[in-house]
């Protein structure tokens, strides 16, 4: 679900400037984004293991992603989450396009006037090369500590939540 919170205050996270780095190179300033005209074409969606404060895990459950206990057998049902860039935001804000099923599918808010989160499939590969089209189904990421936020680039203010 989306819901509102206050973003943390942004560490450097070393994974995300990989990320940026192998999709778009490197940046030429703090102030100016370098953009190739294409993705890298050997570049491939980074995996992460997502947990709440609960330490609940994402696993698909009738087509919905949704957060729950994965215990014992239940663990070999988590589902990662894969991420890509959005090379046409702003860098230093970390979006991400976020998706599932090692980047075959994308989570999205939606274009209605509120958000509505919902799997769409469309490879993040694809919505790479869309530009502003790939926003609905990206997130602003921030780090702090071991805390990460996912705040939605369509919807500021709404946060990615599994209250």
């Amino acid at each position: 679900s989306a819901g509102t919170g206050g973003a943390l205050d942004p560490v450097i996270d070393p994974d995300m400037v990989a990320l940026f780095e192998e999709f778009l190179g490197k940046e030429a300033s703090e102030e100016v984004m370098v953009a190739s005209a294409g993705a890298n074409p050997l570049a491939k969606p980074y995996h992460y293991v997502v947990r709440d404060t609960e330490h609940r895990g994402l696993c698909l459950h009738d087509g919905l992603l949704v957060a729950t206990s994965l215990q014992g057998a239940n663990a070999a049902q988590e589902e990662p989450i894969s991420v890509v860039p959005n090379r046409h935001l702003e860098r230093r804000r970390c979006p991400l396009i976020v998706g599932i099923r090692g980047g075959a599918q994308a989570l999205s808010c939606g274009t209605g006037p509120e958000p509505q989160l919902q799997l769409e499939d469309v490879p993040l590969l694809d919505l790479f090369s869309r530009g502003a089209r790939a926003t609905p189904c990206t997130f602003y990421k921030a780090f702090g500590g071991s805390t990460h936020t996912f705040e939605a680039a369509a919807f500021p203010g709404r946060f990615l939540s599994t209250a």
